[in-house]
């Protein structure tokens, strides 16, 4: 399998060269012929964050089974999380040892996902107590939840950060952090994680 870049870089990191092989590096898709045979790698320490969604979310519309690893400076569980519900396979460091990166486009190319450990381990615990949450009630009831709580925790659930749930709601981050605080008190949540599994395993 073929790898491709997406990166504002001149020339790629000889990690990179190192881990993966022969690289095609573009700073744009336009033009960009989409196949599930080629890795796409999103080097999201020279792209804008919001540009970056953007190509995630054209390849994904063009075909959603294309493997997509997002490399970031700074990794965070809740930007993973995000990241991976819109469509990316494997989320990891930018500065990543070739060893790790090579685990990664194994991973993701054979259909897997790569999460940080942090993340992993808060994905299985949720999935642990959504399991038993929804054993002890046949689906989850949005019944209490408000008109404006209902569309932010939907909005967690296609994976939205707290920036673009704003956005797409017209209020500010403030208020969304507080109506998620709300949320995972009405539904016995832990964090966004949870929500957005519980969400899609079924609501009444």
């Amino acid at each position: 399998m073929s790898n491709t870049i997406l990166t504002l870089a001149e020339k790629p990191a000889a990690r990179w060269t190192e881990a993966l092989g022969t690289l095609v590096l573009r700073s744009s898709i336009a033009g960009l012929r989409i196949t599930p045979s080629v890795t796409y790698w999103l080097d999201f320490s020279t792209l804008d964050f919001d540009q970056a969604l953007t190509f995630i979310d054209r390849i994904v519309a063009t075909n959603e089974s294309v493997p997509i690893v997002c490399m970031v400076s700074f990794p965070k569980d809740e930007d993973a999380f995000a990241l991976l519900a819109r469509g990316a396979r494997g989320y990891c460091h930018v500065a990543a040892a070739p060893t790790q990166l090579r685990l990664v486009a194994n991973t993701v190319k054979n259909g897997g996902f790569w999460l940080p450990a942090s993340l992993m381990r808060r994905v299985m615990a949720s999935a642990d107590g959504l399991v038993a949450q929804i054993s002890s009630s046949n689906a989850v009831s949005l019944d209490e939840l408000t008109k404006r709580e209902r569309q932010v925790a939907n909005a967690v659930a296609d994976g939205l950060s707290n920036r673009e749930i704003a956005a797409r709601l017209s209020i500010s981050e403030r208020t969304v952090k507080a109506r998620l605080t709300s949320v995972f008190q009405k539904l016995s949540v832990r964090d966004r994680v949870q929500l957005a599994l519980l969400l899609r395993g079924g609501v009444a």
